[in-house]
């Protein structure tokens, strides 16, 4: 297993960290960010190489792509050996908040490393990359990335967009308001003038976590589970694995509106849906209710009221108050939803229709009201999925030469990054 050591800013102590974990590091003089078109070589045709990193997937692909090649959980199923003992990855991810920095190196070496030579065959030396940084992704994570892709990697050059900026690119947008639904929590952040406004930034906790969590008390209390060829029903038990929890969250739910008829109508005709599973007694069904697939989604945006979790429409809410007067009317006219969370269909219509409704029950905010409606034109149809927009948008912006914030091998420190949360 690779090993490495500690930490230190001192450029001496950084080459012979980095150079455990792979290559040595030259390091120089403090990094600076240089807002440009370094990104593209003179005369280069090659494509560059695009990473997306959240705070659970990361997703990986070449420039100008209509997709990403390569999407998985960001640290699901690497190893690593640090000062505080050997580090496994699980199937929904780590909390990276427990974890050393030498450690956290030789998680994202692994899963970059294999990223490069199987998924995207592609010799990292020769190429530059773009690097799409979630909204809560850690400053930590981002360090890591870049000590592991300019001093193990060898990567030339690494670029680094807003994820929230990104986004609105695959609407044709350079102002609005993202709501980033990740596996941690939601971001809303305002966009304006193709600038991330970070004094004005929201957060809530209310993210995928929190609905896997859900999901599981939920089908512990009201799930059903029958063997097949026995006569009554059963807790679920060991039938209700993690893996089935993460399959009735990711591919079972919807957000239904509160007022559909065919949706009550369905949820009395056929109050279950039935999935076969294999347990370790033998197969049976596993009965998940109608409505935990259809009503789940109004946890996200209301919050949980237990633990003082406010919804995604209060920090929307909040975001609203915070942003410049004159602002508001255009902002809130361009709500782009976006995560692994939006992915839920019905989700990002419902979320206009809660946050209308927040705004017109107050007489002060009924002509903001009128504005509120998503970024994408209604007409357009889902052309991408709200997942990947981050991606689409730094595939985007590398193929028409929108420069990001810089970071040359050359000048990097091993420590210090550009943060757009503080204005760089």
């Amino acid at each position: 297993m690779t090993e490495a050591y500690s930490p230190s800013r001192s450029s001496t102590f950084l080459s012979n960290r980095l150079s455990v974990l792979g290559t040595p590091l030259s390091t120089a003089r403090r990094t600076t960010g240089s807002v440009g078109s370094s990104l593209y070589g003179a005369g280069s045709g090659e494509e560059k190489i695009v990473l997306d990193i959240g705070t659970h997937t990361i997703r990986a692909g070449f420039s100008g792509d209509a997709q990403p090649l390569y999407q998985g959980t960001l640290f699901g199923s690497y190893s690593g050996r640090g000062q505080m003992g050997l580090l496994e990855g699980a199937p929904s991810g780590i909390d990276v908040t427990s974890v050393d920095d030498e450690t956290l190196d030789v998680l994202v070496l692994e899963q970059l490393r294999q990223v490069f030579s199987e998924h995207l065959l592609a010799d990292a030396r020769a190429r530059k990359v773009a690097v799409c940084e979630g909204a809560l992704l850690p400053v930590r994570i981002k360090r890591a990335v870049a000590r592991v892709l300019l001093g193990n990697l060898r990567v030339p050059l690494v670029t680094f967009y807003p994820s929230a900026v990104t986004a609105l690119m695959t609407s044709g947008k350079a102002c609005g308001l993202v709501v980033d639904c990740g596996h941690r929590g939601a971001a809303v952040v305002p966009v304006f003038d193709g600038r991330v406004m970070g004094a004005y930034m929201t957060s809530s906790p209310m993210g995928g976590a929190v609905l896997i969590e859900y999901v599981h008390s939920m089908m512990q209390q009201h799930g059903r589970f029958r063997r097949f060829g026995a006569e009554s029903d059963e807790s679920v038990g060991s039938a209700l694995t993690p893996q089935i929890v993460e399959f009735i969250t990711r591919n079972l739910l919807f957000a239904a509106p509160q007022t559909s008829e065919d949706v009550v109508r369905a949820e009395d005709e056929w109050p279950w849906v039935r999935l076969a599973v294999d347990t370790k007694d033998g197969r049976g069904e596993l009965c998940v209710p109608q409505w935990l697939r259809s009503r789940t989604y109004e946890l996200l945006l209301e919050g949980d009221w237990r633990r003082d979790y406010k919804g995604i429409i209060s920090a929307l809410m909040e975001c609203i108050l915070r942003v410049p007067v004159d602002l508001r009317r255009v902002l809130v006219a361009r709500v782009a939803v976006v995560g692994g969370v939006a992915d839920m269909p019905g989700f990002s219509k419902q979320l206009i229709y809660e946050l209308n409704m927040q705004l017109q029950r107050e007489e002060r905010w009924l002509a903001l009201a009128k504005c509120v409606s998503l970024a994408e034109e209604p007409t357009a149809g889902a052309v991408f999925r709200p997942s990947d927009r981050p991606w689409i948008g730094a595939s985007i912006a590398v193929a028409a030469k929108i420069g990001g914030v810089d970071v040359r091998r050359d000048d990097f420190d091993g420590y210090n990054v550009p943060d757009w949360t503080s204005g760089y």
